[in-house]
């Protein structure tokens, strides 16, 4: 078990989210229908909708991600659908003179408000200074079935009858059949053994095969199965396919700008919701991780090796800037350290905590002994002189 471990640690460092997270998607267009599925795998079940009504110029769209609110993808009412993907493998962007520079969130809200078909999506990127997907891919599909894949400086128009994605980049192997992801291999297996079905039914069943379960660390949080003509998004919740719940896009965009969490649209009974409540114990939010760890005897080094403290942050980070609960972030960094007790970023973390907490002297030590550990840490710095000036103020102003 202790190995198995390590080996799904060290996968998840490998895929540190930017655009998007550990995911798969697969389309398949068969007499003029064309449905799409996407799995979204990652460490934290916080994953939302949010919905964005149309106007006289605006199409409406509905989005998908995290408590950050940037979204990892889309769908808009003229059945235009995209998705991110983080890659592992640094891809250079070369080709950026004259381009114009937007954030690409920016980017991608414009053409999901105002575009229909793929062509007009390549027209208008290879307008956009691409220089922040040097690890990431983004694909878009239309309701026609044609798809556009943008790695960077490739960006390519494709439109066969089936079509598979992950995190691998298409421009930089030679087959599919080499792409070491067993969770993709498994989805394709899949694929290729049975007569392929544009249903939200056979889509279902094959995001299933693509999925990564509920025991590892980056388990499929959601799967979501798109008709784009009929424009209704079916969503399974937690890797459990034995229930779902669809949206019917349209009305939900009458009902104006709108969000929800994903898992409240489950019953609380649900394996998904049960899994949401756990991970968001605020009086112990650290339970998530040590029942996956358990009682394995697991060194300081082997931690480090696997990087588990680039696990840590992105939890911890989440309960101190998404969810506003410096007192729950606390906790989670405590534990990081019980781990790793010589990782200079995890005090440095642990210390934002309790500046944000307003404990001042408790910021003061934890950023001394991530300086302590890493003497070029020079945020440390910074922050001690800060915390002392904060706890100086507090003094005054209290006598």
């Amino acid at each position: 078990m202790k190995n198995i471990l390590i080996i799904v640690f060290a996968i998840i460092y490998s895929l540190n989210p930017m655009i998007g997270n550990a995911c798969s998607m697969y389309k398949i267009t068969k007499n003029g229908k064309t449905i799409v599925g996407n799995n979204e795998d990652w460490l934290s079940p916080n994953h939302q909708f949010w919905f964005e009504s149309g106007s006289k110029n605006k199409f409406g769209v509905m989005y998908m991600g995290q408590l950050n609110n940037f979204a990892q993808g889309a769908i808009n009412e003229k059945g235009l659908l995209f998705d991110g993907f983080f890659e592992p493998n640094y891809l250079p962007v070369n080709n950026t003179a004259g381009k114009v520079k937007i954030p690409i969130a920016d980017a991608l809200r414009k053409l999901m408000q105002t575009m229909t078909h793929v062509e007009e999506v390549k027209a208008y990127i290879e307008t956009i200074n691409l220089a922040t997907l040097t690890k990431s891919m983004l694909v878009f599909v239309d309701k026609s079935g044609t798809y556009l894949i943008i790695e960077g400086d490739e960006i390519f128009i494709g439109d066969e009858a089936e079509k598979t994605f992950s995190n691998f980049y298409y421009s930089q192997i030679e087959s599919v059949d080499n792409v070491n992801l067993d969770y993709y291999q498994n989805g394709r297996k899949f694929i290729n053994s049975s007569n392929g079905q544009a249903t939200l039914d056979y889509c279902g069943e094959a995001m299933s095969k693509f999925a990564q379960a509920k025991t590892k660390l980056a388990a499929t949080q959601y799967s979501t199965i798109y008709d784009l003509e009929k424009l209704i998004v079916r969503v399974y919740l937690f890797n459990d396919h034995s229930k779902f719940i669809e949206i019917d896009l349209k009305k939900d965009l009458k009902k104006g700008n709108h969000k929800t969490m994903i898992p409240d649209l489950f019953p609380k009974e649900s394996l998904g919701y049960k899994h949401y409540l756990k991970y968001n114990n605020e009086n112990h939010p650290t339970l998530f991780i040590e029942e996956l760890i358990g009682n394995e005897k697991i060194s300081e080094e082997e931690f480090n090796a696997m990087g588990f403290g680039s696990i840590i942050n992105p939890i911890g980070y989440e309960w101190l800037l998404d969810k506003k609960n410096p007192k729950a972030a606390i906790k989670i960094f405590e534990y990081g350290i019980t781990l790793m007790p010589n990782n200079s970023n995890l005090y440095d973390s642990l210390g934002e905590s309790y500046f944000a907490n307003n404990d001042w002297s408790n910021a003061i030590k934890s950023y001394a002994k991530s300086l302590y550990l890493n003497s070029e840490n020079e945020n440390a710095i910074k922050m001690i002189l800060k915390s002392k000036e904060k706890r100086t103020e507090f003094k005054v102003n209290k006598s």
